[in-house]
């Protein structure tokens, strides 16, 4: 984790929200001290016993934030290992957040266990799977939908489709590399295929993906009279997030590439 999210973290934990302070080694006031840390990229854990208490803490080890046991179907996030010493006795405690990073502290290392929670049912969804089963895919996962939304207001009165959506991604990536077959939909004589460069355009943080879409489909004569046109269609979309690091550092290279199909309600193929 990047060294002022780190400090945002703690922030939020010690002092309140939107004061940062670095990580901190001891605690005179309470005879608590971090002795040695250890960074990790976001490791999932999971509560190995539901019905038991578990406590997270807040960094100073003086106040108890949430049990645990309340959370019977979250998986947690590792970002930092913290040896904690208290007089002559030791402890590891691990740094972890759930995967919207609302809830965070410190948590005694036994008490967990590795890998995703087995009934976190977003976690372990094909949808964050294919996007490599870990907290940076959920963060692309959601996106992705985020951008799905985005296109699909844009056809207004259309029917989103999932199996057309897949073929879409399916398609998107078969254009870039030719080793993948093309899906289904593509044979389909029926479907208007709508696709953009994959590498299509330079984003920032500031950048409107609304605002691009629009562009992107006048260009290819999809105004929004025609996109009108297409109210009761079945509509499959594809857009690729941000591949997300560890870390959360933001990868540019195919982001906002999107794949589109139009096919008229009644003219699917068989799947």
């Amino acid at each position: 984790m990047k060294k002022q999210t780190m400090g945002l973290l703690i922030g939020m934990l010690v002092g309140g929200i939107g004061v940062t302070t670095a990580p901190m080694t001891g605690h005179a006031a309470t005879g608590y001290k971090w002795v040695k840390t250890k960074q990790y990229s976001d490791l999932a854990y999971h509560l190995k016993d539901t019905t038991k208490s578990a406590y997270m803490w807040n960094l100073k080890h003086t106040k108890k934030l949430h049990n645990l046991k309340n959370y019977p179907r979250t998986t947690w996030y590792l970002s930092e290992s913290v040896k904690i010493q208290f007089g002559k006795k030791t402890g590891i405690y691990y740094l972890v957040k759930n995967n919207s990073n609302s809830i965070a502290g410190l948590v005694a290392r036994g008490y967990l266990k590795k890998g995703n929670n087995p009934k976190d049912a977003y976690a372990n969804s094909e949808d964050v799977k294919s996007y490599g089963a870990n907290l940076a895919s959920i963060k692309s996962a959601r996106e992705a939908q985020t951008l799905q939304a985005d296109i699909l207001a844009l056809f207004p009165g259309t029917i989103l489709n999932t199996a057309y959506s897949a073929d879409a991604r399916t398609d998107l990536n078969a254009g870039i590399n030719k080793a993948n077959g093309y899906s289904k939909t593509d044979k389909n004589t029926k479907a208007i295929g709508i696709f953009s460069p994959y590498n299509w355009v330079n984003t920032t943080s500031k950048t409107n993906y609304t605002t691009l879409i629009t562009s992107a489909l006048e260009k290819q004569g999809y105004t929004a009279a025609k996109r009108a046109k297409y109210k009761g269609y079945q509509i499959g979309i594809y857009a690729t997030p941000h591949g997300y690091a560890s870390d959360y550092k933001k990868w540019v290279s195919g982001y906002g590439s999107f794949g589109i199909y139009l096919v008229p309600t009644g003219q699917s193929v068989v799947k």
